[in-house]
C-alpha cells in the first residue's frame, strides 16, 4: 500500500480515537499500560515546590538569627523599628544573592555541597550589605560589627542545618518516588535503546523512565526494548497521560522527517506536557528551540507546560485570595438568589453538573438552578435557547447576568476551577447532534490549563450560546490565545473587563 494511502488512512477522522468525553472509551489501555497509569496516577511533588521551601527557610534563619544576635550582644545597636528594617534587609539581600545564584534551582539543591557553598556566599553578600549600611548611618563601631559577626555564626548555622535536612529529605523522596520527572518516549526499536538506557541510570536523579509508545510493528519497532514492553501507539499514549502524571514527552525518532513530527505533534499538542524531540530530528519552524540534554543525548523544546512551576504558585494564589474576597463580598447577594431560586420552583438552590477539567478530567462545577428541577439538562445536550420554557423566570435574570455561575467560587477555592481560564464545558455539550471536540482537534487542548469563571473568549463577546461550529472554533481559538499567552497581567485584565462583558454580550439566555 503506498505511503501516502496509509498516512491518509492512519492521521484521518474515521481512524483515529476522539479524546475522551467523559462517557465510554473506544477502547482500552492494554493490561500492562493501564497499570502502569494507575502507579503514576498521583503527582509526584514538583522540584519547585522544595525551592520556595528553601527560600522560605533561608530568609527566616537569618532574620531569626540577626534577632538572637542582637538580643546576645547586650548592647542596644539599633533601636526597635531600625532594627527590624536592617534584619529584614539583611535576610532579603542573602535570599535575593542566593536566588541569583541559583541556588534554588533543583539541580544545585541536589548537591548539598554546591548548595552549602552558594548559601555561604549568599551569607556574605548580604551581611555585607548590612556593615554598608552600619557606615552609611555612622553605626560602624565594635559592638555593632560583634553583632554582625555573631549574627552571621548564628545564621550560618542554620542555614547549614536546613540544607543537610533538605537534602536528606530530597534523597528520601526521589527513592520512594514522590519527586521524579516522569518521562514517556515516543520511539522504538535499537535507536531508541541507548536514551532509554541513560533516563533509568539516571533515577538517582530524579528521572523515572514510564514507557514507550510507537505505531511502527515488525523489526524497526519489536514490542520489547531494554526491558520494557511497548505500551502501545500514539492514541494510547494520550490515553496514558490522561490517567497518568506525565512530565515530559520525548520524540525519538531518527531520521524522522518534519511533516511526521508534525503529525506526531497535532495529536500530542492537547496534552499538559513538555515535548521535546531527540537532536538531529527535523523540526518544525514554530518550536521554541531551547536546548536540554539527558546525559549525552541532547534535546530540543517544542512545547513547554503552560502555567507551569512558580507561574503556577502565583496563579494559584491570585485564584485563592480573590475568590475568597468574591465570595464574602456577594454573600448577601447569593443567599438572596438562593431564596428567589426556592419560592419560585420547588428543588435545590444549586445546581451540579459535570463538566471537563483540567487535562479532560470530570469535574462538578456548581450554579444556581435556572431550570424547573424536573426539566433540568446536566448533560447539555439541548442547548438552551432564547425563550427556552423549561428556564423559570429568576433563572432568565441570572442567567443574563451571569449571577448562576457565582457559587462557581466555592469550586475555585476547592481547586477544580481557576478565576480566570477556558470556560468547562458540559462532558456531552454539544452544537446539534456534533459534539463539541468533534467540531475541532484543538478541542482538548484548551483543558491543558485549569478551566475559570470567566476568560478571554467571553470578554470578546464569545458567550452564552453557542450555535454553530464556526462559533466554537472561534471561542476554542480565543482560549488557545489565552494559553500561549498567559501572564498575572492578563488574569487581571479579564477580570476587570468581565462586568463590562456581561452588559454588552447579548446572546446569553
Amino acid at each position: 500500500m503506498p505511503e501516502s494511502i496509509v498516512r491518509k488512512r492512519l492521521f484521518s477522522e474515521n481512524h483515529r480515537r476522539r479524546p475522551w468525553t467523559g462517557g465510554a472509551r473506544s477502547r482500552l489501555l492494554g493490561g500492562q499500560a493501564m497499570a502502569a497509569a494507575q502507579r503514576l496516577s498521583r503527582p509526584s511533588i514538583r522540584p519547585a515546590v522544595l525551592g520556595y521551601a528553601q527560600f522560605a527557610l533561608d530568609l527566616l534563619s537569618v532574620a531569626v538569627a540577626g534577632m538572637i544576635s542582637h538580643s546576645l550582644v547586650g548592647e542596644v545597636i539599633l533601636g526597635g523599628v531600625d532594627r527590624a528594617g536592617a534584619i529584614w534587609m539583611g535576610a532579603l539581600c542573602v535570599v535575593l544573592a542566593a536566588r541569583l545564584s541559583g541556588g534554588y534551582g533543583f539541580r544545585l539543591m541536589r548537591s548539598l555541597w554546591r548548595s552549602i557553598v552558594v548559601g555561604g556566599v549568599s551569607l556574605i553578600i548580604g551581611m555585607g550589605a548590612v556593615c554598608l549600611l552600619l557606615l552609611a548611618v555612622d553605626l560602624a563601631d565594635r559592638a555593632a560589627f560583634g553583632w554582625v559577626g555573631l549574627w552571621v555564626l548564628i545564621a550560618a548555622a542554620a542555614m547549614l542545618a536546613a540544607r543537610v535536612a533538605l537534602s536528606l529529605r530530597i534523597g528520601l523522596l526521589v527513592q520512594t518516588g514522590r519527586l521524579e520527572h516522569r518521562i514517556v518516549l515516543v520511539g522504538g526499536g535499537e535507536d531508541l535503546e541507548p536514551l532509554l538506557r541513560e533516563i533509568v541510570s539516571e533515577h538517582g536523579k530524579g528521572r523515572r523512565m514510564c514507557g514507550f509508545f510507537d505505531e511502527r510493528g515488525g523489526p524497526r519497532s519489536p514490542a520489547m526494548v531494554a526491558g520494557y514492553h511497548k505500551a502501545g501507539d500514539i492514541d494510547d499514549l494520550v490515553e496514558f497521560a490522561r490517567l497518568a502524571k506525565i512530565d515530559t514527552v520525548i520524540i525519538a525518532i531518527r531520521g524522522a522527517s518534519q511533516e511526521r513530527i508534525r503529525e506526531l505533534l497535532a495529536r500530542l499538542f492537547v496534552l499538559p506536557v513538555d515535548i521535546r524531540v531527540t537532536e538531529g530530528t527535523e523540526i518544525p519552524e514554530f518550536s521554541r528551540k531551547r536546548r536540554s540534554n539527558i546525559g549525552p543525548f541532547g534535546l530540543i523544546e517544542i512545547y513547554k507546560r503552560p502555567i507551569d512551576g512558580f507561574a503556577a504558585f502565583r496563579k494559584r494564589v491570585f485564584d485563592v485570595v480573590f475568590a475568597s474576597i468574591l465570595l464574602v463580598a456577594f454573600a448577601p447577594l447569593l443567599l438572596l438568589v438562593a431564596l428567589a431560586v426556592r419560592l419560585e420552583s420547588p428543588g435545590p438552590a444549586l445546581f451540579r453538573q459535570k463538566r471537563h477539567g483540567y487535562n479532560n478530567k470530570p469535574i462538578e462545577v456548581l450554579k444556581f438552578r435556572s431550570m424547573y428541577v424536573d426539566q433540568c439538562d446536566p448533560t447539555a445536550v439541548k442547548a438552551v435557547r432564547r425563550g427556552d420554557a423549561r428556564v423559570t423566570r429568576v433563572g432568565r435574570f441570572i442567567r443574563r447576568t451571569s449571577i448562576d455561575e457565582l457559587p462557581q467560587f466555592i469550586n475555585v477555592i476547592k481547586g477544580d476551577l481557576s478565576l480566570v481560564g477556558p470556560r468547562p464545558h458540559a462532558l456531552t455539550a454539544r452544537t446539534g447532534d456534533i459534539v463539541y471536540d468533534q467540531i475541532t482537534e484543538a478541542y482538548s487542548a484548551r483543558h491543558k490549563v485549569k478551566p475559570g469563571v470567566t476568560g478571554w473568549a467571553q470578554i470578546n463577546g464569545w458567550r452564552g450560546e453557542m450555535n454553530s461550529p464556526e462559533k466554537i472554533r472561534a471561542r476554542i481559538e480565543h482560549d488557545l490565545y489565552y494559553i500561549e499567552h498567559w501572564s498575572l497581567r492578563l488574569d487581571f485584565k479579564i477580570a476587570l473587563l468581565t462586568p463590562w462583558s456581561l452588559v454588552t454580550t447579548k446572546n446569553a439566555y
